[in-house]
């Protein structure tokens, strides 16, 4: 009797374990979202021959300081079949060849379907364009690229070969009162959009961020180095949840801007930068797990490469004096060149994350009320619109990525002075500057931008 029970007892542990550990081969084999992160310092360079100018207001104006170091920051998203690379780099923007120096320092990455640059577009970094030199001269400073280049390779590759498993959210804030928009028609998205990675074994998660305004709470007169408010908005974050973060600009053309929350910004511009940034934490901390939806486990990633014609004869010259790296090529336009660049689309589950190389009016991407004073021009269909035509409810815009073709403007409100074209700006009937356009690859980019998200969607399964 006592063998018989043994016998049962041994039979029924072996059928419970069995199932025990059936059910731990399971969930061992449900899938989940792998998401690596990675951040690296972009140390300024010491006793360097060249000097360091600061970049996005004044040229030739060399940083007196440091508030706070740039950093490359990247995420690694993966479905299981094939992950994606996003890399977000403190600086002003990048061109495409310095994209490209990345992309070979990182090399090849197993199951890596792209390797996706952009820049936070703080206006408080070292020139990393070379715009805001001396006249005519490179501002570049060769010694701050290589550890510029060498950040962003570490912090990819990192960022690739650690990835955790766990779910992923999608959610959002209504900012209020945080915006200056400085063109009419006064559009902009108002939105803070967060990615949220929740790590099953319990260790730090990964939040994204991405919000429309450009990086300059600092304002023009200051000379010391910052990732302005991106920045403080992800330390913030990180020591109030543990969690690894990275902020993303979105469609900023216009120019969206936050707004100024002292009186004198000149001398008061760090208490600017820290009341800009505390809103936004504020914000950022509203977004709680009931206001998200959770993002199920699918990835697609589509790529279109497009040519815009080139159109401001300054872009050329900067081109011909080896100042911007944006690869050139021929085309129709009034230069004869045009600039081969690209746009992606990246779906997570249902959300289109669309990258654009360049500086976005927000209502070439919402829609609504656009400017006028071209007259007769035509203005493509917006691109949420072109979304929803192909199956795409909800998209988020990342501007500044893998390349920088400058503002993207509404054909229809693209104004040029008559004697002077895209290199002194001119005012409006109504009193609106149009300097956007003196930075501006031409008025066709708008439409090229439209055509490529529409063949990045169909391209999609």
């Amino acid at each position: 009797m006592r063998n018989w029970k043994w016998f049962i007892a041994v039979l029924l542990s072996a059928v419970l374990l069995g199932g025990i550990a059936s059910g731990a081969t399971a969930q061992e084999a449900a899938a989940g979202w792998k998401v690596g992160f990675a951040r690296r310092q972009i140390a300024l360079p010491e006793n360097s021959a060249e000097p360091i100018y600061i970049a996005g207001y004044n040229s030739a104006w060399e940083i007196a300081g440091v508030l706070d170091l740039c950093e490359a920051r990247a995420v690694w998203l993966d479905a299981g079949e094939g992950g994606v690379l996003l890399i977000g780099v403190d600086c002003i923007a990048l061109d495409s060849g310095t994209v490209g120096e990345i992309r070979a320092a990182i090399g090849e990455i197993p199951g890596c379907l792209a390797i996706n640059v952009y820049a936070t577009h703080t206006h408080a970094g070292p020139d990393t364009l070379g715009m805001w030199g001396p006249t005519g001269v490179n501002g570049k400073n060769s010694d701050y690229m290589k550890n510029l280049v060498a950040a962003a390779a570490e912090a990819g590759r990192e960022a690739a070969a650690n990835p955790r498993e766990g779910r992923l959210f999608f959610g959002y804030a209504v900012t209020e009162d945080m915006y200056r928009d400085s063109r009419y028609p006064y559009v902009y998205d108002p939105n803070l959009y967060q990615l949220r990675f929740e790590a099953n074994d319990g260790t730090a998660g990964v939040r994204v961020y991405i919000y429309g305004a450009h990086a300059e709470s600092l304002r023009g007169d200051n000379k010391l180095v910052s990732r302005d408010f991106p920045g403080r908005l992800c330390d913030g974050m990180t020591a109030l949840t543990g969690d690894n973060t990275m902020f993303c600009p979105g469609p900023i053309g216009g120019l969206i801007m936050t707004k100024a929350f002292v009186d004198d910004i000149g001398k008061q511009a760090e208490e600017n930068l820290a009341i800009t940034s505390d809103k936004l934490i504020g914000y950022a901390q509203s977004i709680t797990p009931e206001t998200e939806r959770e993002l199920m486990l699918a990835l697609q990633f589509s790529r279109s490469v497009f040519t815009v014609p080139l159109d401001n004869p300054a872009f050329a010259l900067y081109k011909l004096l080896g100042i911007l790296n944006n690869k050139a090529v021929k085309a129709d336009g009034a230069t004869g060149h045009g600039v081969e660049t690209e746009l992606s689309v990246l779906m997570l589950d249902d959300l289109a994350v669309t990258l654009i190389p360049g500086e976005i009016f927000p209502e070439l991407v919402l829609g609504g009320e656009t400017g006028w004073m071209n007259y007769g021009a035509v203005n493509p269909r917006p691109l949420n619109q072109i979304a929803k035509e192909n199956g795409v409810e909800q998209m988020v815009v990342i501007g500044l990525c893998n390349d920088e073709l400058g503002y993207i403007v509404p054909p229809s409100d693209f104004l040029l002075n008559p004697d002077t074209p895209y290199i002194e700006r001119i005012t409006d009937g109504i009193g609106e500057d149009h300097y956007e356009e003196t930075n501006s690859a031409g008025p066709a980019c708008a439409q090229c931008i439209a055509d490529a998200l529409e063949a990045a969607l169909k391209n999609l399964k």
